[in-house]
């Protein structure tokens, strides 16, 4: 048995940073993810493509590990890096970074989609499932503002 958790996020903010330095560091895969809570391990499988392993979550007697996979491409003339699921694991995402210029700031737009298959119980997924996604706009919104701070170095 086991239970599919929809998780859809969608972030927007702006920094004094360009955006050709903002683009850098979400290019750069591992040093983005490096701004990223919880994650126990980022695996390079090769072709730009990374397994995330996160630390285990839940409680002591439900818990799990999310892990899975993406393949990215990045765009500098569009200023934008995309990623699409690779099988593997118990998630699947896709998700975008979008630049662009406003005035003398960068506006940055965050989009990932994806589900998560965790090996619970199906009478779990009422209290499971708002667990997992308040959990992870949690991390994402930890995420973001660990990278506002890195954008907020750059822009000095």
């Amino acid at each position: 048995m086991s239970v599919v958790i929809p998780i859809s996020i969608s972030m927007d903010f702006y920094t004094e940073a360009a955006i050709q330095r903002v683009f850098e560091v979400l290019a750069d895969v591992p040093r983005s993810v490096g701004h990223f809570p919880n994650v126990q391990r980022l695996v390079d499988l090769g072709a730009n493509t990374y397994r995330w392993e996160m630390e285990k979550m839940g409680t002591q007697r439900y818990h799990f590990q999310v892990q899975y996979a993406a393949q990215y491409k990045a765009n500098e003339a569009e200023k934008c890096v995309r990623w699409s699921p690779v099988s593997e694991g118990n998630g699947t995402f896709s998700g975008c970074w979008e630049l662009r210029t406003e005035g003398k700031r960068t506006h940055v737009h965050f989009s990932n989609e994806g589900q998560l298959e965790l090996p619970l119980p199906r009478l779990t997924k009422k209290i499971v499932q708002p667990f997992v996604r308040n959990k992870f706009h949690e991390l994402f919104g930890v995420y973001i503002e660990n990278l506002q701070r890195t954008f907020t170095e750059l822009s000095r």
